[in-house]
């Protein structure tokens, strides 16, 4: 089985969107029939959903479209798979799919872990007060809103952050994809200008 799979999209939009093509590869895959195709399609689908909301997912639906999209796109590649049960490519797919989002959700706590806390005056250093200095005047470029979004957003962990997430989108009356949409390009804002004003010192 191949290995290579593509990243996910950035800004919550999936790298690929499904052509008649790939869609013709993916159900010829799963089925000798269209009636076959489809009932696999459906268990494979319930299994992978159960899967991401097993491993604390907070958008399982959009990974599971993910995986079935890289799938078929390897598939209209050219791509054979030897496997008894499509599922288990399937989920071969999926596990990296998992593990690409947690790389990107550490690099997002990362960068805004200094909004979380104060800086410490006995370990303060130059660079780090420049730095803070920074971010300091870009969150305030932002304004209280959008630093509270920040804020919100990356607080807690595991399913604590996750049921948070799900109740700040119900408060903002937007779909959780579109938070998260919203947070990644206000965080792109705020890094942006933190690099500008530490280039400009």
């Amino acid at each position: 089985m191949a290995s290579d799979v593509g990243a996910p999209g950035t800004g919550g939009e999936r790298r690929w969107d499904l052509t008649p093509a790939t869609l013709a590869s993916l159900l010829a895959f799963l089925g000798p029939d269209e009636e076959a195709a489809a009932r696999a399609y459906e268990r494979i689908r319930r299994r992978l959903l159960k899967i991401f909301e097993w491993r604390g997912c907070d958008r399982p639906e959009e990974l599971t479209d993910e995986t079935f999209d890289r799938v078929a796109h390897k598939l209209a590649d050219g791509l054979e798979v030897e496997a008894d049960d499509p599922l288990r490519y399937f989920c071969g797919v999926a596990y990296r799919v998992f593990k690409e989002v947690l790389r990107e959700e550490q690099k997002e706590r990362a960068a805004l872990a200094e909004i979380r806390r104060l800086p410490s005056p006995a370990a303060a250093d130059p660079e780090a007060e420049r730095r803070l200095g920074c971010l300091d005047v870009c969150l305030g470029e932002v304004g209280p809103a959008q630093r509270g979004l920040l804020l919100r957003y990356h607080a807690g962990d595991g399913r604590e952050r996750i049921d948070d997430r799900h109740a700040l989108a119900e408060e903002l009356d937007v779909p959780l994809n579109a938070l998260r949409i919203r947070v990644h390009r206000l965080r792109v804002k705020v890094e942006a200008c933190v690099r500008d004003c530490l280039s400009a010192k």
